[in-house]
């Protein structure tokens, strides 16, 4: 983008040298890089204002500011409010985009989807995705902001903690082919009730037009009203959905239109991912049968039921968050896997829930006990609840109030192949076990 170009977007006052180029932009002085803009952003911790020289010094050619400052190098663009102007720019990115956008929302796997619908058409032609789960009212536009506009693709993730968010994202992102991952329990404190969630998720279907797609779960058409030959649904009874699902430390095989397909993900869930980009590949007209190698070589982000071998033992790392449904999804895995090891989960607290959080921590510990886990470790306040609901329907379990705890109890199963799996809410860092645990690796047993 030409400097020229920014400050008519903007319609800011301009002080110091503009011109010359935009690379890009930052809203994180740390990250930035030569040739982007800084834009200052005013948070809860933090006034980016404090770090314009930085950005400067560092190489940024300019900044967008909501104060009077004067720049040693570069230019400032000072606007009456930098998030106005920073969803100025993402809007201007997308009227100018000429490929076709993606966007994924969802109650859970929005992130892993989306990587894997990149993934995949990556393959085909030239493609961008948002950069990890920026999918907020600051990441996405953030994301569009910097969208190349030489791509065919560009597949974004949109977030919501409450009704109207995913309607405000969709100002700018407009997304061609509309994917609902799934639908179910998720930020109840804000959203409410389940009703709200699934009228959040799906302000992604508005202004549907003659010319939009959606792919969603089988089950949501009845809560919405679409026409019918625009939509592919996906999982029991959809119109894309697999056979002969199997499960092993390799990861997750099945068929589908007749075919075997692999992927190297260990979960039940990932199926619906794969079906949902499927119908994604579908709605752009290509053949998901012809993906089959691209789909053998995805690797799942960082904390989505990643599969880590110890040698003597396994963990399943599922701890960049938890809700119910993703809960569910991550015992029924364990519970399927075959062999003769045991079945240890180790699970913190499900953040955000409101006052559902009871009765839905209680039904994840009577779940680990009809599955029949061989032994469970709740951990935080509201885990509570599931250990004594564990307890009292015959499960195997102990409740510990810290991590070194845990730490000294698994001393005990971290042997003979035992499958470990580690889940909880981002808040609970479940994280910092796992690396104690693989520190613990080292000691012979």
């Amino acid at each position: 983008m030409r400097v020229e170009d920014l400050v008519r977007i903007l319609e800011g006052e301009v002080r110091g040298k503009p011109e010359g180029y935009v690379k890009g932009f930052s809203i994180d002085s740390r990250r930035i890089e030569p040739g982007e803009v800084f834009i200052a952003l005013r948070g809860e911790r933090h006034d980016g204002h404090d770090f314009v020289g930085s950005a400067l010094s560092k190489g940024a050619v300019g900044a967008v500011v909501e104060r009077d400052l004067k720049p040693d190098s570069g230019f400032i663009i000072k606007v009456s409010s930098t998030l106005e102007a920073l969803r100025r720019i993402a809007l201007y990115r997308r009227e100018n985009f000429r490929g076709e956008v993606i966007g994924v929302a969802g109650s859970v796997g929005k992130t892993t989807t989306k990587e894997l619908i990149y993934h995949l058409l990556s393959h085909t032609a030239p493609s961008y995705r948002s950069e990890g789960n920026l999918n907020s009212q600051i990441g996405l536009p953030l994301v569009l902001s910097n969208m190349p506009l030489d791509v065919s693709y560009a597949v974004i993730e949109l977030g919501a903690s409450s009704v109207g968010d995913v309607a405000r994202l969709m100002e700018y992102a407009r997304p061609k082919v509309r994917v609902i991952t799934a639908l179910g329990e998720e930020h109840l404190e804000s959203f409410g009730s389940l009703e709200d969630v699934i009228r959040g998720n799906g302000e992604i279907l508005r202004d549907f037009s003659e010319d939009s797609f959606a792919v969603i779960p089988h089950y949501a058409l009845e809560y919405y009203e679409l026409p019918r030959e625009r939509v592919t649904t996906f999982g029991e009874g959809g119109d894309l959905r697999v056979d002969g699902i199997r499960l092993s430390l390799k990861g997750t095989e099945f068929l589908f239109w007749g075919e075997s397909f692999s992927v190297p993900v260990l979960s039940r869930g990932i199926v619906d991912n794969v079906l949902a980009g499927f119908g994604v590949l579908t709605a752009l007209g290509y053949d998901p049968r012809d993906f089959r190698d691209a789909l053998g070589k995805f690797t799942p982000p960082a904390g989505r039921m990643n599969l880590l071998n110890f040698v003597n033992f396994f963990i399943i790392d599922d701890t960049y968050n938890a809700n119910p449904p993703s809960v569910r999804n991550a015992l029924l895995t364990l519970a399927s896997l075959n062999g003769g090891s045991k079945k240890i989960v180790i699970l913190g607290d499900m953040l955000e829930l409101g006052e559902e959080s009871p009765k839905l921590h209680a039904e994840v510990g009577k779940l680990v006990a009809e599955l029949g886990i061989d032994y469970a470790i709740f951990h935080g306040k509201h885990m509570r609840e599931a250990y004594k609901e564990c307890v009292n329907y015959g499960g195997k379990a102990v409740f510990l109030d810290k991590k070194e705890d845990i730490k000294d109890e698994m001393l005990k199963y971290m042997r003979d192949k035992n499958i470990i799996l580690v889940k909880g809410s981002r808040g609970m860092r479940m994280e910092q076990l796992i690396d104690r645990l693989g520190e613990l690796a080292n000691y012979e047993f």
